[in-house]
């Protein structure tokens, strides 16, 4: 029992249904529904060398303030600003799921985001301009 617990407080439900509405719901009118995205407009977040070779609190910062600036994903240049729209309104328990959803079904990674990685993002502030 007490390992049960002990581990229980260190993991979270992964919901990937949920991930997966809520990504469509804030992230799919640019990266699409497929993730695929759309080349030299919108990053694709699916099968994404960015996403596999970048830091964690990174990305989600990105995701949490938008970005702007050049960034290379797949070969494939992009410049432009990034607005997101996931706010205040999404909750960090939320906001998990959806980097959840990316990380795991989008690209096959065994990462698990949690509300701590969330807070940590959101304290860390909006990334500089690259």
């Amino acid at each position: 029992f007490f390992f049960a617990f002990i581990f229980q407080s260190f993991t979270q439900n992964v919901d990937l249904i949920k991930g997966k509405e809520l990504y469509i719901e804030h992230c799919s009118k640019c990266h699409r529904k497929d993730g695929r995205g759309i080349k030299r407009v919108y990053p694709p977040l699916k099968k994404a060398d960015y996403i596999k070779n970048n830091d964690k609190i990174e990305l989600l910062r990105g995701m949490l303030f938008g970005r702007s600036g050049s960034i290379t994903v797949n070969g494939v240049t992009y410049n432009g600003v990034m607005i997101t729209e996931i706010d205040q309104s999404v909750s960090d328990y939320d906001a998990a799921q959806i980097m959840n959803y990316v990380y795991k079904e989008l690209n096959g990674l065994n990462v698990v985001v949690t509300v701590k990685d969330i807070q940590e993002a959101r304290k860390a502030g909006k990334l500089p301009k690259h």
